[in-house]
């Protein structure tokens, strides 16, 4: 049997409510070179009515270790040229085959990127998320400086992987990242004009569940690098830190205020702790009423 061009590859654990979309949107592309691979983690929810209504999927059901474990598996088992990653509660946007095989014919191209379209499910109407992605070394300042290279919207010879080697499994949000990280050290990621792919910015999904979490894995990950690439500056590194991530603990604090002020007081006080000069600032105080007000609707 001749190698698929592409290899899509899903992570599951109890995404049943979005992974027909996810297959669907596959299948619409047309494509015939191609083989999906899901690693589903035993799901307990709909899941395996959704796989067992796709016979042509490739399926592995296995306890695994996290998302991580289950996507170096699917990795493991590719076959073709380029690389999809598509988790169960996103969908490709019609037509995204055809431009990423067109951008692949061209010899000197190894990683693309383009948008997204997000819907948040919650009746807004959807919106297009541009990616963003200038140089390597703003992944190491991620709290000053915004990188957004777009999970679904990327693509990648799967070489590559043989290459750089395969996904973190002591990260669970970030995995991505630090991959993007070690693939652009020796290939340019060439960015297209175009939305790829949607995410479902719903309530469970990681973007919007563990946005605290990504935060910290960011820290572990990029700082000890940052060192390590301007030891120099690591002084000026550590204040220009202190006050971009109390920055973004107070954002979050914001965000969460009225839906849930027991987790924003607690990044009200992580931004303080980073950066004590915001409890001055009329930002701080105004998402500290912002809190003192929906608990007393509570």
């Amino acid at each position: 049997m001749s190698a698929p061009f592409f290899s899509v590859v899903t992570p599951s654990w109890n995404q049943g409510e979005w992974f027909d979309g996810c297959i669907q949107s596959v299948l619409a592309q047309g494509a015939t070179d191609f083989e999906h691979i899901v690693f589903d983690n035993c799901s307990t929810d709909s899941t395996a009515a959704v796989l067992a209504r796709h016979p042509h999927l490739i399926t592995r059901v296995e306890k695994d270790s996290g998302q991580s474990n289950a996507l170096n598996k699917a990795f493991a088992l590719a076959r073709g040229e380029i690389i999809c990653w598509l988790n169960a509660d996103d969908q490709y946007l019609a037509g995204a085959f055809d431009i990423v095989r067109r951008e692949f014919a061209k010899p000197d191209v190894d990683v693309i990127f383009g948008d997204c379209e997000e819907d948040f499910c919650d009746g807004q109407p959807p919106r297009i998320r541009r990616a963003r992605f200038e140089r390597r070394e703003d992944m190491l300042i991620w709290w000053e400086k915004r990188t957004d290279l777009l999970q679904p919207a990327v693509f990648f010879r799967r070489r590559l992987l043989e290459e750089v080697g395969p996904l973190r499994e002591d990260l669970h949000v970030v995995m991505d990242t630090e991959l993007w990280w070690r693939v652009s050290e020796h290939h340019k990621f060439h960015r297209v004009d175009a939305a790829f792919a949607k995410q479902q910015r719903q309530p469970d999904s990681k973007t919007i569940k563990h946005m605290p979490r990504i935060y910290e894995e960011k820290d572990r990950v990029f700082t000890p690098l940052l060192n390590a690439v301007q030891p120099d500056r690591r002084a000026r590194n550590t204040i220009a830190r202190r006050i971009g991530m109390g920055r973004r603990w107070l954002g979050l604090a914001q965000s969460a205020a009225k839906a849930n002020p027991e987790a924003a007081r607690d990044f009200l006080q992580r931004a303080r702790k980073e950066n004590p000069a915001l409890a001055i600032s009329p930002r701080w105080w105004a998402a500290k009423r912002s809190i003192e007000t929906a608990d007393k609707r509570k």
